[in-house]
């Protein structure tokens, strides 16, 4: 086995203190199809045979190998959570596996089976909602605990938009509508019409039916984020991208609100960050500032942990790493994937790099 033999630094050394809680990891299998794991500048081999699925991720990686097992390695641990699988759903922290309607989760190095009757499934990073075949119950897991929050005539529309990183979006038949968050259900509006609503990390944007505002629950509290509805909203991290009624783009963060603009295209929310094109410039939005890509046409880009990455006008990778614009490498690279603080760079058949902490490591 070929091991790491050296590794470069780069013209900028990087790692913000928000950076902590992303992830150090990343994974690639060599020639031979052995599976090695790098965490934070160290390389471990953690599987010996080829693996069908693999699922990099806050704390864990979860393969699956030739049999169709699913398994995950927790800090050096490696665990078989399930034999089959119908579903993976990988977030930062909770990993579901579901087989047909039986829904586990490997939480915090722990197994639960959380159900043998799911019906419709969401995920987010803290939290697993679900109806349950029997009595139609809607369920949900969060902190170590499965609750029920009402029984259910019927299908229960569970959408994934209602379902952000530590909150989701219930609505009884009667038509109120609260946000769980924290553990407890606040009430939001009572309406019988239809209202758009998106859940973010610890956010839920939605257009009031009843005041007819712009309207958000933000860390515990409703409040109007403008005097109409929106025309088009999303929500990330804490945060909530819409276009007003006058087809402005702007930022909600933290009862602040600023402008990205007019006529923006391609706009995409992900995680901490806004991409956007302003007259063929690539910009990015991070944390109430707005950031623009010199000389470069960014494409095909990647974004996990406030990390943009895209390839470069060699065909190597360049990244925006909160706040930075950075050079990865000029080297052509044949393939890059983005894991919280880690990028992955195939160069060849069997040839890796990986970037983390402002070096690269080869392998």
């Amino acid at each position: 086995m070929n091991s790491f033999m050296r590794y470069s630094i780069l013209f900028v050394f990087l790692i913000a203190p928000a950076s902590i809680l992303a992830q150090n990891l990343t994974a690639f299998s060599d020639a031979n199809n052995r599976l090695y794991k790098f965490d934070a500048g160290v390389v471990t081999q953690i599987y010996y045979q080829p693996t069908e699925e693999l699922h990099i991720e806050n704390q864990y990686i979860c393969f699956v190998d030739s049999k169709g097992d699913v398994y995950v390695d927790f800090y050096g641990q490696k665990t078989l959570v399930a034999q089959t699988h119908s579903n993976i759903y990988d977030t930062d922290n909770l990993l579901v596996v579901q087989t047909a309607t039986v829904l586990r989760a490997f939480d915090q190095g722990v197994k639960h089976i959380l159900t043998s009757n799911a019906m419709s499934v969401a995920v987010g990073d803290s939290l697993v909602v679900w109806q349950d075949r029997i009595g139609g119950y809607l369920k949900y897991y969060y902190a170590d605990q499965v609750r029920e929050v009402a029984m259910v005539v019927g299908d229960y529309p569970l959408y994934q938009d209602h379902v952000g990183s530590n909150v989701f979006v219930y609505k009884d038949n009667a038509g109120n509508v609260s946000v769980f968050w924290h553990g407890k259900f606040h009430p939001i509006f009572s309406s019988n019409r239809h209202a758009v609503m998106k859940a973010g990390q610890d956010v839920v944007a939605f257009n009031d039916p009843q005041s007819g505002t712009f309207a958000a629950f933000d860390n515990g509290y409703v409040v109007d984020v403008d005097q109409q509805h929106a025309l088009r909203f999303d929500c990330g991290d804490n945060f909530i991208y819409y276009m007003d009624a006058a087809e402005t783009h702007k930022i909600f963060r933290e009862e602040e609100t600023m402008e990205l603009g007019f006529d923006l295209q391609n706009i995409d929310v992900h995680d901490s960050v806004v991409v956007f094109r302003d007259v063929g410039i690539t910009k990015i939005w991070y944390q109430m500032e707005i950031y623009q890509i010199y000389n470069t046409k960014v494409g095909e880009y990647q974004v996990d942990g406030g990390i943009v990455a895209y390839y470069n006008q060699w065909g190597g990778v360049n990244a925006f790493v909160r706040g930075k614009e950075i050079e990865i490498t000029r080297s052509k690279v044949q393939q890059f994937e983005v894991h919280g603080n880690t990028i992955k760079m195939r160069m060849g058949p069997s040839s890796y790099w990986v970037w983390w902490n402002g070096k690269i490591y080869e392998f």
